[in-house]
């Protein structure tokens, strides 16, 4: 991995060290770290958040190289958070460390993200991993269907914010915290105990990060996510900020924009859009936070086909919802699914289908949510009617 420290960091305040033997430094004995926040005094870490650390820099112990691997097709929380963690075992265990991913990187803000970042992201498809190293599982969980880890190989860390799977047991070290909005903000959390400075490039992408993950702080989003913001907002590069989210688009969006305008339809709030073949693998998720937001639109089902794979994607406002468990009831053992509450995906292995079996697939993945959202037995109204547009 490239340095990640030959930037001169933002100016920050050194974080103060805590009393020696866990004395109080208050004058009535009281814990003064209750009236500490933000980037100026950042909270003194707790006894579990200083354990978590040990503990999983115990886990890399015995070994010289570590892969750190998150999930195919990778968004912001998954490349900041994972390039946080190889800073973090460089920069307090001395590791080597590889960050990786599956599939590609597809959308114009998260190839922006790492032009930004400026370190090596390796593909694992082109990767042979070192059968003496560690694994370190990012953002994504062993056997969720959407990462690229080896069958066969153990991941020895797991470090998400999405809900558990059994698979995860098997590590050696375990972090997981649905509770957070965004992987980054555990990471960033990582980063302050351990009393290591990130340079604007990480600060950038981990603020960036878990502003993506939770729609500025508006979805999903924990005391955690919006601590780890302060922390960071001081610390990034606004004008890199800026590149990030608005680079050159490619046309392919707007060619997918306007085949979902033709052939997407409604039922009552409940918004199902196909996309034909994708031009790359997180387009669908993409249209799918962007019809979200129509007037009336409390439900958003996007899907299309990226080689084998038909890709679906489920989002919604609604703040009670359940999307990752209602997508894996429908699509149950179709193909892979999960998510948190308002935003879920599915892949669906359709390499053997004809182009009419695809598209009966497809209708009955939208039939099925349709049912298990109510709606089955609503008139079915197009996204533009005739003459709109």
């Amino acid at each position: 991995m490239g340095d990640l420290s030959r930037d001169e960091p933002a100016e920050a305040p050194e974080t103060a060290a805590a009393p020696a033997d866990g004395q109080d430094s208050s004058a009535d004995g009281q814990d003064s770290s209750a009236d500490e926040s933000g980037p100026q005094n950042p909270r003194r870490p707790t006894a579990e958040q200083t354990a978590r650390l040990s503990e999983l820099l115990r886990a890399v112990e015995g070994t010289d190289r570590v892969y750190i691997l998150t999930h195919d097709n990778p968004d912001p929380d998954g490349i900041a958070s994972s390039a946080a963690l190889a800073f973090l075992l460089e920069g307090v265990a001395g590791k080597q460390t590889s960050v990786l991913f599956g599939g590609i990187v597809g959308r114009a803000e998260n190839r922006a993200l790492m032009d930004e970042l400026g370190i090596e992201f390796s593909r694992m498809e082109t990767t042979e991993l070192d059968p003496s190293a560690l694994v370190a599982l990012v953002d994504t969980q062993p056997r969720s269907g959407n990462n690229s880890l080896p069958e066969g190989r153990i991941a020895n860390i797991v470090i998400d914010h999405h809900p558990v799977t059994p698979a995860s047991q098997a590590a050696a070290f375990v972090d997981i915290r649905p509770e957070y909005g965004a992987c980054c903000s555990m990471m960033t959390e990582y980063l302050r105990i351990a009393k290591l400075e990130p340079d604007r490039r990480l600060a950038t992408a981990l603020f960036y990060g878990i502003q993506t993950e939770t729609m500025d702080l508006g979805r999903e989003v924990s005391e955690a996510d919006v601590s780890s913001s302060l922390f960071l907002y001081p610390r990034a590069d606004p004008a890199a900020t800026s590149r990030i989210r608005h680079p050159s688009l490619p046309l392919a969006l707007f060619h997918a924009i306007h085949y979902g305008l033709e052939h997407g339809w409604r039922r009552e709030g409940v918004l199902c859009v196909p996309l034909g073949r994708l031009a790359y693998p997180d387009l669908g998720a993409q249209l799918a936070d962007l019809f979200v937001r129509g007037v009336g639109v409390t439900w958003a089902a996007v899907a299309g086909r990226y080689g084998d794979q038909l890709l679906l994607s489920l989002r919604t406002f609604e703040p009670t919802a359940h999307a990752g468990e209602l997508v894996r009831e429908v699509v149950g053992e179709r193909g892979s699914a999960g998510g948190h509450g308002t935003m879920a995906g599915a892949g669906l292995d359709v390499r053997t289908l004809s182009e009419a079996e695809y598209d009966a697939l497809l209708e009955s993945l939208f039939s099925d949510l349709c049912a298990a959202l109510g709606v089955a037995s609503a008139d079915s109204v197009p996204l533009i009617g005739k003459g709109e547009g």
